[in-house]
């Protein structure tokens, strides 16, 4: 999204409201106690809240089930990020981030684009770096870095959260490598190109229904060469994800007799996914589970 002269114009009177606001008693259900960080979507809030433990209030904008590639903040969740201390970000996830800072620029927010320079794949600039753990390991040290920069006083709880959670990642990363290893097959099929990062660092090679954006539409030819490779390379699974609509998936794989699953590239839970208490770290472990299936049949 392209913020017109107009947005601009709206992003400075919420600023002045704000500051109003806090002249005349502060932030309204923020616990002053913490430190306040807005984080643009679900994967960045979770590896916030598990470096900033108890130390940490999360504000995050886009809501459950909301695809974030199209997602854009209404003037209330504007206000919402300018009373944050730190705003954790992707990175081209959210078009609309850099403006939102510059408009809030006297707030003194401190940016964390946690996917900085690692976009870059195969001659395109792909922004789900977080479903691949090695570089799911690169954000969330640049999130302790931000949060230990903001809040000197829990530093050393930051780095210990920090390095917990890391090992966790870590651990996915092992588990990942093992199965990349022994699998007799290379190539796995997604509804979109989300898994890009994740099979360029596992030597893994991602086919996929649409484009990078969840919303992009295959075109007939599209579908038809996709068709003929998956026939060719005798894959037996066909991933759809919980965001989107899966009927172009579900189209390939009956032309194909293939069996549909799910891989989930983290881009946000749905009610269901919080109610069974799910995180970032049980449904990766079901990724690879559901991963390594498809590689070995």
């Amino acid at each position: 999204m392209k913020y017109s002269m107009t947005m601009k114009a709206l992003l400075l009177f919420l600023l002045i409201i704000m500051n109003i606001v806090a002249g005349c008693g502060g932030k309204q259900g923020a616990d002053k106690s913490k430190l306040q960080v807005a984080a643009s979507f679900y994967p960045m809030a979770e590896f916030v809240q598990a470096v900033g433990g108890t130390n940490v209030q999360v504000t995050t904008l886009v809501p459950d089930g909301a695809e974030p590639h199209d997602w854009e903040p209404s003037p209330k969740d504007l206000t919402r990020l300018g009373r944050a201390q730190v705003f954790v970000y992707n990175g081209l996830v959210e078009p609309w981030a850099e403006q939102a800072l510059e408009a809030l620029s006297e707030r003194k927010i401190i940016p964390v684009e946690a996917g900085r320079a690692l976009f870059a794949r195969g001659g395109k600039q792909d922004p789900h770096v977080w479903v691949s753990p090695k570089k799911a390991i690169v954000e969330v040290q640049r999130i302790t870095e931000a949060l230990c920069e903001a809040d000197a006083k829990h530093v050393d709880e930051y780095k210990a959260n920090s390095r917990t959670y890391i090992a966790k990642l870590e651990q996915l990363d092992k588990q990942l490598t093992e199965v990349a290893q022994k699998a007799p097959k290379r190539v796995f099929v997604t509804a979109h190109a989300a898994f890009g990062h994740l099979a360029e660092d596992y030597g893994l090679r991602q086919l996929s229904v649409a484009g990078i954006s969840a919303e992009a539409e295959p075109t007939p030819g599209d579908l038809q060469r996709l068709i003929t490779t998956v026939k060719r390379e005798k894959v037996r699974y066909v991933f759809f994800e919980t965001l989107t609509d899966p009927k172009i998936a579900k189209l390939v794989a009956q032309e194909t007799g293939a069996q549909t699953a799910v891989l989930d590239p983290l881009e946000g839970l749905d009610e269901e996914g919080r109610k069974q208490g799910l995180n970032y770290l049980k449904i990766m472990e079901q990724n690879i589970v559901n991963l390594q299936k498809a590689l070995n049949e």
